[in-house]
């Protein structure tokens, strides 16, 4: 029991807050954006040590008030890849998830179906761009000077936690993301990477658990002014901990997580023993647990795509007039939006497809055409949703959560939708705090959910609306 500090290091921000474990409280919530660029078609990066710098500058925010805390809890986004000198320095940028450079390697796999199901049987992980397996086989293949050079090949949260500690490990959470991880054995896949990529393990980080622990070194506490001695965590990956901070329990419920990209995911005992769709993946949560799901990258930031492209007006008037006018609706006159801005995941990776308005007339209005987009990317996840609430054992409650909840007509729009109860158990930043409630335990999620019942919101399906959203449904499906 006391203080920690949970560190989300995310796609775009780190956001960290500061938890009492005694008073079940939030104390501190800060966060630190960094940027995702472009450098080329289909290509994108990030700078390594701006995210460095946004992490320990977000700490200092914390330390210069807090000097003494019991533990600093890790998290970070899954699918990024650095390579690393022989002094473990950055040797260039940091290659995320959103990059999708490899969709040609992915395609090569694919045609190899025995290879594409061996991938997902033994690395929980669809054929996918997402993934470091197909960047690896990309750089292997474009510019292998830079596999043949790199000293170390880590994740991002491997390269913070070095900082922190003068340690390089990765934690078999986060790396269960890459591709080339053994879920069940929870090794490396080093027979597999070093065929597809000549990639050898020596360059590869120690596993070690998400408990794994180490001291914050000096030059570290200096930065961001804890003491020294400071116990640091390495944690988990970010789609657990939003899990376990939406308040999901083991093998009795889904979460829905809208963002910029969204996810809809489960936390289970044990890997599908069959995976229902090709995009489906499962990833480790720890030594006893997994998450099952489908991600798709058409979440929130298709939305940004249409304010920005399209609207005469912003994100907060948009989402006014939506709610305002949530139950003026007309079949007849609906126009139908598919969200796929970026390329698809689900069922499978489909690079072909792109996003498009239908039933477009003269009496359309600028509100109609920007519901359309939320019921779009909406509408996307109804058909996530009806192959993920299958994973668990039962589906007794839905979770949301993410930055798309706190518009409250989102929530009440998905709700309906899918004609499900929504719980949303917190707005603040629960993927963080996700984390540390891993780090102490079942029992202490239980009773910290306990004392955050006054933040809890519930979202029941609105049953006026929820014939016209089935009908919309399937409308939206038959011309998919």
């Amino acid at each position: 029991m006391g203080i920690y500090v949970g560190v989300d290091i995310g796609t775009t921000a780190v956001k960290v807050i500061l938890y009492d474990s005694e008073a079940l409280k939030v104390l501190l919530d800060v966060s630190e954006p960094y940027d995702v660029f472009s450098v080329g078609p289909s290509m994108f990066e990030q700078d390594p040590v701006q995210i460095e710098n946004s992490v320990f500058k977000a700490l200092r925010r914390v330390g210069e008030k807090f000097q003494r805390v019991d533990g600093i809890v890790l998290d970070s986004m899954l699918h990024s890849l650095l390579f690393l000198d022989e002094n473990l320095q950055p040797m260039g940028n940091l290659v995320p998830w959103v990059d999708e450079r490899s969709i040609p390697q992915v395609f090569q796999v694919k045609n190899d179906r025995d290879l594409t199901k061996t991938l997902q049987d033994r690395a929980g992980c669809a054929s996918n761009f997402a993934y470091p397996l197909f960047k690896l086989m990309w750089f292997a293949q474009n510019e292998p000077e830079k596999i043949e050079k790199a000293h170390k090949i880590v994740s991002i949260k491997d390269y913070i936690f070095y900082k922190l500690t003068g340690t390089l490990v990765s934690d078999i959470s986060v790396a269960s993301g890459t591709g080339f991880l053994d879920i069940h054995r929870k090794v490396w896949m080093t027979d597999m990477l070093r065929t597809l990529t000549n990639v050898d393990e020596m360059k590869l980080p120690q596993l070690v658990s998400p408990r794994f622990a180490k001291e914050m070194i000096k030059e570290a506490c200096e930065r961001t002014g804890f003491r020294e001695s400071t116990i640091v965590f390495v944690g988990i990956s970010d789609a657990a901990a939003s899990s376990i901070g939406s308040g999901a329990g083991v093998d009795d419920s889904v979460t829905i997580s809208s963002s910029s990209s969204a996810a809809i995911r489960s936390i289970v005992s044990e890997p599908p023993e069959r995976y229902p769709s090709p995009g489906v993946w499962c990833y480790i949560v720890d030594e006893d647990h997994y998450i099952s799901g489908v991600a798709t990258s058409n979440g929130g930031i298709v939305f940004d795509w249409y304010v920005k492209l399209f609207s005469r007006h912003d994100h907060a008037q948009i989402i006014k007039s939506i709610e305002e006018n949530f139950h003026s609706v007309d079949i007849s006159r609906a126009v139908l939006f598919y969200p796929f801005v970026f390329s698809e995941r689900f069922p499978e990776l489909d690079p072909r497809l792109s996003a498009k308005f239908l039933n477009l007339r003269g009496d359309t209005t600028e509100w109609m055409v920007a519901r359309s987009v939320l019921e779009g990317i909406i509408l996307n996840l109804r058909r996530i949703f009806d192959v993920v609430k299958l994973l668990p054992k039962r589906c007794d409650r839905i979770y949301s959560t993410g930055g798309l909840t706190r518009a409250d007509v989102w929530t009440k729009m998905l709700a309906t939708v899918i004609n499900q109860r929504i719980i949303v158990q917190s707005k603040r930043q629960g993927t963080a705090l996700g984390a540390i409630w891993h780090l102490l335990g079942e029992d202490h999620r239980k009773k910290a959910m306990e004392a955050l019942k006054g933040e809890l919101e519930v979202y029941e399906p609105d049953e006026k609306l929820v014939p016209y959203y089935q009908k919309l449904y399937e409308l939206w499906a038959e011309k998919l």
